[in-house]
């Protein structure tokens, strides 16, 4: 009579299939790890993890939310931390990807409308001074998005804001007599998102 090996042993058939089963469950966790906007430190660690250079800046006294600063080749830019419970300033729900452009003239509101119209992930606005604001919002709420998925958002924005800086900076200029002025993304003194 002729037994399989498995039938032979079948302790170490089980423990075999046991084994890669648990190989697997690993690995799909791995691939599932969250990011949550109420876990800045797990954030960072996404964000250096995929090899950018970011800096964490906690929640000011002032009632300034966290952010970290993300800086690219590309653009220069903040993660922040908004809609957060104000019972609890830490808790909050959603990531909020944005970078800005720091121009002489302000720009106008056809190139702003233009902007929304083109890009369907984000959102552009003029602040207070002229200057356009680049934004994308990812809601975590407390159970988070995949990391590759917020990875991912991460890339297509820098991808998309690096591409619109040309626009950004197109008509600024200043004296119509000169040379335009101005082509540098803004300062990321803290002033967060430029909310």
């Amino acid at each position: 009579m002729i037994v399989s090996e498995p039938a032979r042993f079948p302790l170490l058939a089980s423990l075999a299939a046991l084994w890669a089963f648990c190989g697997a469950a690993a690995a799909q966790a791995q691939d599932t790890a969250m990011v949550s906007a109420n876990n800045p430190a797990g954030v960072l660690k996404a964000i250096e993890g995929a090899g950018y250079d970011a800096e964490f800046s906690p929640r000011g006294e002032d009632g300034t939310s966290a952010y970290i600063q993300v800086n690219t080749y590309d653009i220069h830019g903040v993660v922040r931390f908004a809609d957060c419970d104000e019972a609890v300033p830490d808790f909050c729900e959603t990531l909020v990807l944005s970078t800005w452009w720091d121009r002489e003239t302000p720009i106008s509101d056809a190139v702003i409308a233009a902007a929304n119209r083109e890009n369907k992930y984000v959102s552009v606005y003029r602040d207070n001074d002229g200057d356009p604001v680049m934004q994308w919002a990812i809601l975590t709420r407390r159970e988070g998005v995949p990391t590759t998925v917020f990875l991912n958002a991460l890339q297509r924005f820098v991808a998309i804001a690096g591409d619109w800086t040309e626009t950004a900076f197109a008509d600024d200029d200043p004296d119509p007599q000169g040379e335009a002025v101005g082509e540098e993304a803004g300062d990321i003194s803290g002033e967060g998102a430029r909310s």
